[in-house]
């Protein structure tokens, strides 16, 4: 099996925090309405498409609008069925939760409460709150949250780095603690941001197909 400290000088060149999604303004018209309308006009202006960024979203202080730009980072084009909407009708008791933990580092016991808490928000599932967790810089233990959707628990399964271990990885929550800690164990040992980390699970691992040295031609 490899480490992926093998693979540390790659970690360290990914570029994370330029990661971005293009947002077309004729999806998001539809799903932000009514009183939302006003953070569509704030985030689009008078433009059919922006471009946000990782640091866009991490920069953003209003929590209100914040909220929204991590749903349209992390679904681009609305996500599936009627989630986010859902999610949205819910956004002043949302932003009441994030608000509080903002920047903060919890116990284990006060991240269990606030995720039994995100379990009342109809269409608030664990890929979307835990993107909330990452981007409003909330720590559990010292531990930096990070984004664990499916593609993260996909890449985790595929076995390929002796690190990953021989479990079965679900999006459970004791999953979703030992995730944090592997990331977190990871960038120290190689000096890179827990966030490196993550994205070359998402993307480098999941798409790649790493081979042992010796079999390369």
């Amino acid at each position: 099996m490899l480490s992926i400290v093998d693979y540390s000088e790659l970690i360290k060149s990914i570029p994370v925090y330029d990661q971005s999604a293009r947002i077309k303004r004729k999806v998001w018209e539809k799903i932000l309405y009514d009183d939302k309308s006003r953070i569509e006009n704030t985030i689009f202006g008078d433009k059919e498409e922006v471009e946000l960024s990782r640091a866009d979203v991490l920069s953003e202080n209003d929590t209100v609008k914040k909220i929204v730009m991590v749903l349209m980072w992390g679904y681009p084009t609305g996500g599936r069925g009627s989630n986010i909407e859902n999610t949205l009708n819910e956004i002043v008791k949302l932003s009441r939760f994030l608000s509080k933990v903002k920047d903060k580092d919890l116990t284990k016991a006060d991240a269990n409460n606030l995720i039994n808490d995100f379990k009342d928000i109809r269409g608030l599932g664990f890929s979307t709150w835990s993107k909330f967790l990452y981007f409003f810089s909330v720590t559990i233990d010292s531990r930096k949250c990070q984004i664990f959707d499916q593609k993260i628990v996909d890449s985790l399964n595929k076995k390929q780095f002796d690190e990953l271990g021989i479990q079965k990885w679900k999006q459970n929550i004791d999953c979703y603690y030992k995730y944090i800690g592997l990331v977190d164990d990871l960038s120290k040992q190689i000096d890179v941001l827990p966030e490196q980390v993550e994205v070359f699970l998402f993307y480098f691992n999941l798409y790649y197909k790493f081979r042992y040295e010796d079999t390369l031609l």
